[in-house]
């Protein structure tokens, strides 16, 4: 179960990074004030996708040694 947790998020990570890249590279002069929000939420759902990909990757490492 943790494997698929680590895959799911570790994909919705790279779609994020890219999608943020995307938008500051294409879209930064152009951004209003939403877009800035959106922009932040984007970061933040990032991080937490991260977070959780590199705490269940983690977890999947010590069980592969003590088996």
């Amino acid at each position: 179960m943790k494997k698929i947790f680590f895959y799911i998020s570790a994909i919705l990570s790279l779609i994020l990074i890219v999608n943020i890249i995307q938008i500051v590279t294409t879209d930064f002069e152009r951004l209003t004030e939403y877009g800035f929000g959106y922009l932040i939420g984007k970061i933040i759902l990032f991080g937490i996708f991260l977070s959780l990909t590199l705490l269940t990757k983690k977890h999947i490492r010590e069980k592969e040694v003590t088996e």
